[in-house]
């Protein structure tokens, strides 16, 4: 008959074997051979949708461009004429085509790795810089807005949810002008990216 204590000890060298191997083997892992891949995206964004090439130039780092419609707030006069909207929430968002261009460095790859999460598809925490050039757009019949700049810093985050789907998010401050006003606004990005 197998005492109690013998039993015991039986089950705490069995967990300590089990973890001592899981230990070993993220030990093991090969972080020096994590890198970003290039990604051609078809984006699905809480309010738009769009297209993307991101271009990886290092090994923890892409360059992005693409195409988009999306949801902004965009600049407009005072009053606009023959309104009767005080509050102008028909003018607050709008969709307008985006063409932009950014940067990302992926900055915690081998970390993700390391605790054995995955990397796939560009998975991962990143910060960077965006531009964007939102076009022209007509408001309500009334307004027709400018060219506008966008220039913001961003930060975020990517995460592969299934084989070529993932998800993303990014904000940051943005500066916007149409090079007659100017003003300090919230880039905000969220939604499904599939992978072509």
């Amino acid at each position: 008959m197998i005492t109690k204590n013998a039993l015991q000890i039986f089950y705490l060298i069995l967990i300590c074997t089990f973890f001592s191997t899981k230990i070993s083997a993220q030990d093991s892992i090969n972080t020096s051979s994590i890198t970003v891949r290039s990604l051609n995206k078809f984006k699905l964004y809480l309010i738009g949708l769009g297209v993307e090439r991101e271009q990886k130039i290092t090994k923890s780092s892409t360059v992005y461009f693409g195409l988009a419609i999306e949801s902004v707030v965009p600049f407009f006069p005072q009053s606009p004429p023959n309104s009767s909207d005080i509050l102008r929430i028909s003018h607050a968002i709008n969709l307008a085509p985006i063409y932009y261009i950014g940067f990302k460095k992926y900055y915690n790859l081998q970390e993700r790795a390391k605790t054995a999460k995955t990397t796939a598809n560009n998975s991962g925490s990143f910060f960077g810089f965006e531009y964007d050039l939102i076009a022209p757009i007509l408001i309500n019949n009334l307004y027709t807005t400018h060219y506008v700049s966008s220039f913001s810093p961003i930060w975020g985050f990517q995460r592969n949810t299934l084989k070529h789907t993932n998800i993303e998010f990014m904000i940051g401050p943005s500066y916007q002008t149409d090079y007659n006003r100017h003003r300090i606004s919230l880039l905000a990005k969220i939604g499904f990216n599939y992978l072509l």
